[in-house]
């Protein structure tokens, strides 16, 4: 068996010149620093992951983990890297830190070890001198400094202690070396050391959420008699909010990382310079610096890699302009040319050049006592509304401002909301929710082009809108998008999409990859398709949602090379990037509730904000953020990988997977520029309440062109969701452009909360006390062309039939099936002979067959039992997964995969109705992914070899051998 690529925890990286070298699994892949591409991946053969690479200062390298440690030589010829393995070692006991002799002894090195003792071995001849401690005990983390005829070694240990010894190379050390020094002072064991030599500075890590820096005081000025030295405690450092994993020190500042997934950067005297959101929520294992110490590498639960700029200034925002009693700023915007413009409560507009110089002033006295202003898209307009229903519009003409048309009456009430839904459109409301488009004509006169009526609400008015072609969609303060059709007569809206963001309002409109989006305080992204049908009308489909890292979202950007999601959390301004898929900006601001604007130009970010009655600005922001050496994948286990059909065009190999983070992950594997299958991630979809258990997909369609499938997905809090998921297949390689996904239909036993808040009005409603049932595995069987059955293995020991109605989008229950009240952990269907045959496997280790098309025609209301019509033991344990594969190298075959991490192939076959089983092979491939849940097969279309996918913790592409 061939491991064809992996995605696991990164928790090893290691910058070498223009290098960073990345430990995969038990993998070494080795990417450029200048442009992020991956160079070369060596096959390290260890049995355990990497755990940490050590360079020693030419070109060799300590790779260890677990108990396997290798050596391994590298040369740099102009734009190449040739990376050779020079010997392999296997130990008895844990590693925890590895360091040559010296630069020019490479074939000596040092080896400590989780009992606290010490290898001198030599890697030529295995011989080897150990050295041990007085202090026995158990080490979660070390470090090792060698310096001139001794060896420093500083253990973390289970017991909350530092321990400092040195091991003389030159005199006999039978005997156990003596503690120099203890560092006390943590509350939890020691996660991470780091020694920093040159300015004698030691900074550890804890279970406590603290990260220690103690300083080296030497009076004597000895520096390699470690017996005068005095250790002091320099500063102690608390941000983290959970375990700290590493620290580094970096000329002036600390760098610390840990399961929170923060990255914090600190100075010398524990002061936080920057506080950083990274890997989506994992956590982060392991951190390294560039060598030209620009640049922060960190290595995720997620199986990513990211760079993070490490002296990049942290934007502030400043009181740049102030007013007196008289003048309170009411609103500001930004114009094209970079203006700033304000409007002050006394009816006075003002404009600023980019120094904040003033430029011009005018008097609007009709907008002194209610004003509502609105910039155009193209940012060149500005529009004032008036409580008597009167519309202005200025424009800029050589640093003045100036009246762009005449004053005109467009509504006969108060105008309560106003939206520009083009350049030369906008959308008012007045009362009752009167809805009137405008359109600016020729002569600078207000066209009324459609009148509409909002539907009734508490607030009745407009918050957002858009215009797409005969489309107008907008969004109310109860959360809800609308949307009317300019071609019909009617005023009533065609779409009504009832509290689609919740209950505080939808914020804004945007266009990314021809789909809609809309943003909301409920923290999503909405996705809408646009479909335009044969008379050339808009029609408008509601898609998946996106969670954002941010309760207030407010607008999206367009730049160059990026889609930026604009909003707020707390106190924070927030810009989150949809190509990195990751927070880029943070600035205090104290929240949403205020004016302000944001604006792109000349690759540059400004934001402005109203802010105890003065205006805040920041510098310009270099629009220029540290791209991704290796997308995340999971920030949790996995629990289930369904692959897509896709028979038709034989370019794509396309999985779903369902997680313990909540998340679905759409991915496929693709050629890369090496021509070597690799893993590339394409969406994320959200929408479960809990962990999402397994996936079963139902195919619709399947071309050259597209692929349509039906999906369904179960969790926990017994929830089943039905989703459509529709792929183009036109493109060699594919983006989530071309991806479309909707979620179509829910289920769940016992409802969330909603129905629980008016418990006094329903009083003949009953509660269960006992922990809610979880959904642990799901089968789809396409009875007819518009009738799906569901199987749902569940952890109250019933195995339930549903049917899912595929035009009315229904769901309804058929039966229940209790099985001797244990944990139906997997099922999955075949037909034989007409005969729907159903295979369930529990905690009882028993695989079982049932036979099922009885059962879906039988009522729900019969209790009869029913049994399995054949069985047998195949686990000591529960059966954890399996995958079934039909004509698998010419035979009937399936595979089951228990706790005990060992594949176990049969082969089946049915001779005069007897069904036998036969054991094929146990294959004991040790695979890098920790807490193995499944393996799933998927053909590799371009050479016929079969390809298994093993997930669990991480990910791992397998290629079998026939």
């Amino acid at each position: 068996m061939l491991s064809v690529d992996i995605c696991h925890d990164i928790l090893a990286i290691r910058c070498i010149d223009d290098y960073v070298f990345v430990g995969i699994g038990t993998k070494l892949n080795i990417f450029s620093n200048i442009d992020l591409k991956c160079k070369s991946i060596i096959e390290t053969g260890h049995q355990n992951i990497i755990h940490d690479i050590v360079q020693n200062g030419s070109n060799k390298l300590i790779i260890f983990g677990g108990k396997y440690l290798s050596i391994f030589s590298y040369e740099i010829i102009e734009d190449k890297i040739i990376v050779n393995k020079l010997s392999e070692h296997i130990f008895n006991d844990w590693i925890i830190s590895s360091n040559f002799f010296s630069i020019n002894n490479t074939e000596d090195i040092y080896v400590l070890f989780a009992h606290n003792n010490l290898y001198l071995y030599n890697t030529s001849s295995k011989k080897y001198t150990n050295v041990l401690c007085e202090e026995k005990c158990i080490l979660y983390s070390g470090c090792i400094s060698a310096e001139k005829d001794q060896v420093v070694v500083l253990s973390g240990t289970v017991f909350k202690e530092i321990l400092i010894w040195t091991v003389n190379t030159k005199i006999d050390n039978s005997k156990d070396v003596k503690v120099f020094y203890r560092l006390k002072g943590h509350k939890g064991v020691i996660f991470s050391i780091f020694y920093d030599q040159q300015q004698k500075l030691i900074s550890s890590t804890s279970d406590d959420r603290t990260v220690r820096l103690w300083q080296i005081k030497n009076p004597e000025n000895e520096t390699d008699n470690w017996s005068n030295l005095t250790i002091v405690l320099k500063a102690t450092m608390f941000g983290h909010t959970a375990r700290v994993w590493k620290s580094l020190i970096v000329n002036d500042k600390i760098i610390s990382v840990g399961e929170d997934s923060y990255i914090f950067i600190w100075t010398l005297e524990g002061e936080v310079c920057n506080k950083i959101i990274a890997h989506e929520g994992s956590a982060v294992w392991t951190l390294e610096v560039s060598k030209d110490k620009s640049t922060i590498f960190t290595g995720g639960a997620n199986g990513g890699v990211n760079c993070w700029p490490l002296n990049k200034p942290t934007p502030e925002l400043l009181p740049k302009l102030s007013f007196t009693d008289k003048q309170i700023p009411k609103y500001l915007s930004y114009l094209h040319c970079g203006t700033l413009v304000i409007f002050v409560d006394n009816g006075q507009l003002l404009t600023y050049d980019r120094e904040l110089a003033p430029k011009d002033s005018i008097i609007l006295p009709r907008y002194k006592s209610y004003c509502l202003m609105q910039v155009s898209p193209n940012r060149k307009l500005i529009a004032f509304a008036s409580k008597d229903g009167h519309v202005d519009l200025f424009h800029e003409v050589n640093d003045k401002l100036e009246l762009f048309k005449d004053d005109e009456r467009v509504m006969e009430t108060k105008i309560y909301s106003i939206q520009w839904l083009d350049d030369s459109s906008m959308l008012i409301c007045g009362d009752a929710g009167h809805l009137k488009v405008l359109k600016i004509n020729d002569d600078n006169k207000f066209d009324v082009q459609n009148e509409f009526i909002l539907p009734a609400s508490r607030e009745c008015w407009t918050t957002s809108a858009i215009m797409i072609n005969n489309l107008i969609i907008c969004g109310d303060r109860a959360g809800n998008v609308y949307g009317f059709n300019t071609k019909s007569e009617n005023k009533n809206p065609q779409y009504n999409f009832n509290k689609i963001h919740g209950r505080l309002g939808v914020q804004s409109f945007g266009i990314m990859n021809n789909k809609l989006i809309s943003t909301g305080r409920d923290a999503t992204l909405r996705f809408y398709k646009l479909i335009i049908n044969d008379n050339n009308d808009t029609l408008l489909k509601v898609l998946d949602a996106k969670k954002m890292p941010m309760e207030w979202v407010s607008r999206t950007l367009k730049t160059n090379n990026d889609f930026f999601v604009i909003g707020f959390k707390e106190i924070e301004f927030i810009i989150y990037s949809m190509r990195l898929n990751r927070l880029v900006l943070r600035i205090t601001c104290g929240g949403g509730h205020r004016s302000w604007d944001c604006i792109y130009m000349n690759d540059v970010i400004k934001f402005s904000c109203i802010k105890n009655k003065q205006v805040y600005t920041t510098d310009n922001i270099l629009c220029q953020f540290s791209d991704t050496l290796i997308t995340g994948f999971h920030t949790r286990e996995i629990h289930s990988i369904e692959i897509l059909p896709t028979m038709f065009n034989k370019k794509h190999m396309i999985f779903i997977s369902a997680s313990e983070d909540c998340t679905l992950r759409l991915s496929n594997l693709q050629l890369s520029e090496t021509n070597d299958l690799k893993l590339n991630y394409l969406d994320t979809y959200y929408g479960h309440i809990s962990n999402v258990k397994a996936i079963a997909v139902i195919n619709l369609v399947d071309t050259h062109e597209e692929t349509k499938n039906l999906m369904f997905t179960v969790g926990g809090r017994a929830q089943l969701k039905v989703w459509e998921i529709s792929i183009d297949l036109g493109k060699n390689i594919l983006t989530n452009n071309d991806v479309t996904v909707a979620e179509l239909a829910k289920f769940m036993i016992r409802d969330i909360d909603k129905s629980r808040r008016k418990t006094w009005q329903q009083k003949q409603q009953t509660y269960f006390i006992d922990p809610e049932t979880r959904f642990m595995d799901v089968q789809a069987y396409l009875q007819s062309e518009n009738k799906i059955i569901i199987f749902i293995a569940c952890s109250d020991g019933f195995l339930r039939i549903m049917s899912y109605d595929i035009s009315l989008r229904d769901i309804k229950m058929v039966n229940e099936i209790s099985y001797y009240n244990r944990c139906i952990i997997k099922i999955h269907t075949f037909v034989h002979e007409k005969e729907l045959i159903l295979i369930s496997m529990a905690t009882d280790g028993f695989i079982n067959l049932w036979s099922v098309n009885s059962m879906i025609e039988e009522s729900l209301n019969d209790k009869s039992t029913k049994e399995p019509f054949k069985l047998w033991i195949s686990h000591q344990s529960g059966i954890n997964s399996y995958d079934f594969c039909v004509k698998f190298y010419g035979e009937n075959n399936f595979a089951s995969v228990a706790i005990d991490q060992r594949i176990v192939m049969y082969h089946y076959s049915f001779n005069k109705s007897i069904l036998s089983v036969t054991p094929l092979i146990k294959l004991i491939k040790l695979t890098s992914v920790a807490d193995v849940h499944g393996l799933t097969f998927l053909s590799n279309n371009s050479n016929n070899k079969q390809l298994g996918c093993v997930y669990g913790q991480g990910i791992e592409v397998i290629q079998f051998d026939e």
